[in-house]
């Protein structure tokens, strides 16, 4: 068992045209987790929807990484740089969450 208080996982809500751009950021890490949930149907309220359709386009992902705390915040501010450089809005949101428990065998 393992104490997963050194440990954070890094959601990340994105527009799927971004999926390469933030897999080569993940790259640089070496011991690294992450999963990619495709064909994320989103509905921010009851008049704005996301659903890959002729009139919007393209489909959002989830990308769920588990690293190590510094790692974490180090990725943050590459992905915050990376959002803050689009020329367009488009779904890029960021959680964090600590964690408990960790089991990497």
């Amino acid at each position: 068992m393992t104490n997963g208080c050194d440990y954070k996982e890094l959601r990340i809500m994105f527009d799927g045209s971004l999926e390469e751009i933030l897999l080569n950021e993940l790259n640089r890490y070496k011991e690294l987790r992450y999963a990619i949930i495709p064909k994320m149907k989103v509905s921010w309220n009851s008049k704005v929807k996301h659903l890959n359709t002729h009139v919007w386009p393209g489909e959002d992902k989830v990308l769920i990484v588990v690293l190590e705390e510094k790692e974490c915040y180090e990725l943050i501010e590459t992905f915050l740089i990376l959002k803050d450089s689009l020329k367009y809005t488009i779904t890029f949101d960021i959680v964090v969450k600590a964690l408990e428990y960790v089991n990497f065998q």
